[in-house]
């Protein structure tokens, strides 16, 4: 029974959960989806794509449960299919941890975009975000390595209104038996294999996704400094420009797209870190332009209709090493030099600000053994 004021309406505190909770029971009246159940599963280990391609599914007799990376995981479904085997992987969250989360950025099921955040905020937004989590297993079936290629995720928000396009994770956590007064992050794996076989044992080498952990921003000139400390592990590096030099498009060698303006104005820093640190970068913390038609000629008709949308994306351009280094035996060698650019822009920028970007091991490597269910 939970908590109510007086006259029947929540107490303080407590209005959106009651809300939520009245949602949540609207969709439990509502009928279930087709999909939902026939359950019909096929390679391609989709949770949207429902078609009849393929034969159906064969449920095996595995299923496991077990802690990694901080979470607690079920794996309640495997599946032999003609082309790959597939797998549900699905990650409890702790609703309080999500509900913080939510609050602290003012997140709503129908204001969650992340374009109504800057580019330093919704790096932010993904780094503390509960269900941020990316990993890559590798199925070990009879003893033979088959790795994934493909997949797709939904999630499951009980302390949230359930829009249509998150019913999906309601009804796979629903048929599965899972407890909906946790979250739920639930990935579809496929294994590719040549033909369907039986199988006798089963286990999954699981690798954790490096996350991108970003530091406070900063501005520099060259010879200038700037010390570093990783988020996590209090590291310190000192990060020194070498040198700061405006660029344009045609200096970096874009292809040019017909019918396409694309911005030509960045600005490139070349900097040292020291100590290095592999697959540390630095990002401009704003968005660069996006690409527009151009405008048409004097007496120029356009046929047809121009897709705008399909090719609404910014441009980026990605930095690394300033090639080789020469080495010499017994002499101490330099700091590498880095390379960032900043994002493309129609027209130029007195100056950029720069996010660094630190690797994190967001988790050991282990390897889970499934047991047999018959």
């Amino acid at each position: 029974m939970r908590e109510k004021g007086q006259g029947g309406f929540p107490s303080v505190g407590r209005e959106k959960e009651w809300f939520c909770m009245a949602e949540e029971q609207e969709l439990l009246e509502q009928q279930p989806p087709e999909w939902y159940m026939e359950w019909y599963i096929t390679s391609q280990a989709s949770f949207w794509d429902h078609s009849r391609r393929e034969r159906p599914e064969i449920q095996l007799p595995f299923s496991g449960e077990f802690d990694w990376a901080g979470s607690h995981w079920v794996v309640p479904g495997v599946y032999s299919c003609g082309k790959a085997l597939v797998v549900d992987f699905c990650r409890q969250v702790e609703p309080e941890a999500m509900e913080s989360f939510m609050e602290k950025w003012g997140l709503t099921p129908g204001n969650d975009d992340t374009r109504n955040f800057t580019k330093e905020e919704a790096l932010r937004l993904e780094v503390e975000s509960p269900m941020s989590f990316s990993f890559h297993p590798t199925a070990l079936v009879n003893g033979k390595e088959f790795r994934s290629s493909r997949g797709s995720a939904v999630g499951y928000l009980p302390l949230a209104q359930l829009e249509a396009t998150e019913q999906e994770g309601y009804w796979a956590a629903r048929h599965y038996g899972l407890d909906l007064s946790k979250a739920w992050h639930i990935w579809r794996f496929s294994f590719p294999w040549n033909r369907r076989r039986e199988v006798d044992t089963r286990s999954f080498d699981m690798k954790a996704e490096r996350a991108r952990l970003p530091g406070p921003s900063f501005q520099i000139q060259p010879g200038e400094q700037v010390e570093l400390t990783h988020p996590v592990t209090g590291e310190n590096m000192t990060l020194t420009a070498q040198g700061l030099q405006r660029e344009t498009l045609g200096d970096l060698g874009f292809p040019d797209k017909e019918g396409w303006e694309i911005p030509s104005h960045c600005w490139k820093l070349s900097y040292t870190l020291e100590p290095p640190m592999k697959d540390f970068s630095l990002e401009d913390v704003l968005e660069g332009d996006q690409m527009r038609p151009k405008a048409p000629k004097e007496g120029e008709i356009l046929g047809g209709v121009i897709a705008v949308a399909s090719m609404a994306s910014s441009v980026a351009i990605i930095g690394g090493a300033d090639g080789p280094t020469a080495l010499y035996v017994g002499a101490p060698q330099p700091p590498v030099c880095r390379v960032a650019y900043s994002g493309l822009r129609f027209q130029p920028v007195e100056q950029v600000t720069w996010v660094p970007i630190f690797p994190w091991e967001s988790g050991e490597d282990r390897t889970v053994s499934l047991e047999k269910t018959q």
